[in-house]
């Protein structure tokens, strides 16, 4: 009697070090609810980078020159596809966050047998992979616009990879931190939308 009361005590973890499948269920789980809303975290981007190339060509015109040996239009596209890549990975991950306190569904991550560092990897991870898309589709529509050049295809990955990682970390610091969307709005308004442009 005692060895089966052992057996399932309460409490006691049987995953070994890592609970891979329960990580890999919560990063699908977050990946899935970006591609069901996949106009509002896919296309956005898109077309909000589209905008701001198309204002910036039509304000500027011909009369700027190159820089660095590049026509400025081509120069700007890869520091567009930057700003998607830093903004969508912080909202992704602090959205996440937020949401699931604000409706109160957060309480299912928390119960699951998840530890600390298995949820964050899970969501900073779906976050980085936000990014990635976002980049891929990005690079792919605006090849069609104008000439792009891809020297070293590894260093974008990489690029894309850690800062959408350490911005993705941002948000979910922040989405830990914050209590209601209004605090949310302030990081993003006054910290993320300012570093994004620089």
């Amino acid at each position: 009697m005692s060895e089966i009361q052992k057996k399932y005590q309460i409490g006691v973890r049987r995953f070994g070090l890592i609970n891979w499948v329960g990580a890999y269920t919560l990063y699908v789980k977050e990946v899935s609810r970006f591609f069901i809303v996949w106009a509002q975290t896919l296309l956005s981007p898109l077309i909000s980078s589209l905008l701001f190339l198309s204002v910036l060509s039509l304000a500027i015109g011909n009369e700027r020159g190159e820089v660095l040996g590049f026509p400025f239009i081509s120069f700007l596209a890869p520091g567009l596809i930057a700003m998607s890549i830093i903004q969508q990975s912080f909202s992704h991950s602090s959205s996440s966050l937020m949401i699931g306190k604000i409706q109160g569904i957060i309480i299912d991550t928390l119960l699951a047998p998840l530890s600390a560092i298995e949820v964050t990897l899970a969501i900073i991870l779906a976050a980085v992979t936000r990014s990635i898309v976002i980049t891929i589709i990005s690079i792919v529509v605006f090849s069609l616009i104008i000439e792009i050049h891809i020297y070293n295809i590894f260093y974008i990955f990489i690029f894309a990879f850690l800062g959408s990682f350490i911005l993705g970390a941002l948000g979910f610091i922040a989405g830990l931190w914050a209590e209601k969307f209004d605090h949310m709005a302030t990081v993003t308004n006054f910290i993320i939308t300012p570093l994004s442009f620089l």
